[in-house]
Parts: C-alpha cells; sequence; structure tokens
C-alpha cells in the first residue's frame, strides 16, 4: 500500500521557500510531496489559521503537523536514498538544536534569499 503524501505548506512569497520546495519536487519521483502555499485553499482544508503561519514550514503527514525542523526531517525522509539517511541522523540530535539552527536561516530568510512569488513550482507541483 503506497504512503500517504505529505503536505508541504510553503510561504509563497519567500525565495528560500520557493526554492527550496523547486529542489524537493525535482528528487520527489515517487510523489511523496504535495506542495501549496501556506495561505491557500489546501492550507485552510488542512486546518490552518487565515493567513497561513509565515513564520515556518508546515507539513501535515496525515493528522500530524510538523513545524521546523521536524517538518524538514519529515521531507528529507520521503524523498529518500542518501536524504532519507541524512534525515536519520539528524534524528540523533536534540531537536532544541536542530530547531535553532532552522529558526537562524528562517529569520534571515529574506536577507539572503530575497523574495519572491510561487511561480517557480510546476503546476504539477503546486497543489493550488
Amino acid at each position: 500500500m503506497p504512503a500517504v503524501p505529505l503536505i508541504v505548506l510553503i510561504d509563497g512569497e519567500c525565495a528560500l521557500c520557493n526554492g527550496s520546495a523547486v529542489w524537493l519536487a525535482r528528487r520527489n519521483a515517487a510523489g511523496r510531496l504535495i506542495f501549496a502555499t501556506n495561505r491557500g485553499v489546501a492550507a485552510r482544508v488542512a486546518g490552518e489559521p487565515p493567513g497561513g503561519d509565515p513564520d515556518t514550514i508546515v507539513v501535515w503527514d496525515g493528522s500530524r503537523r510538523l513545524v521546523r525542523s521536524q517538518a524538514v526531517r519529515a521531507m528529507l525522509a520521503a524523498v529518500g536514498g542518501g536524504w532519507a539517511a541524512l534525515a536519520a541522523v539528524a534524528g540523533c540530535l536534540p531537536v532544541a538544536w536542530l530547531d535553532f539552527a532552522y529558526d537562524q536561516a528562517a529569520r534571515r530568510r529574506h536577507r539572503f534569499a530575497g523574495q519572491a512569488t510561487c511561480t517557480r513550482l510546476s503546476p504539477y507541483d503546486l497543489a493550488e
């Protein structure tokens, strides 16, 4: 039985988020990831608040809501291969350390990646 795809909610106005989503979409051969903006219809259906959560990436794994480093680990595990191994190794580290690293990158994302609209994902990859 195939695994349920992960719903990945990204900030549609963040170049780093979009770039990461494109990178993941290229490695999503098994179709385990479905991307949507955190302010769209898919986010509302998943149970996200109006306006989304602009401070973090959100991944819905069935009924589980994963954020920050846990969301990143789930996405890496979903694409498989060496990335799944990296996710497993990261799982050996304290979540507080991983979340701290995530928060540092998230705070600076517009500074080093700029802003962009969510147009780099193909309609096949973007749920909305």
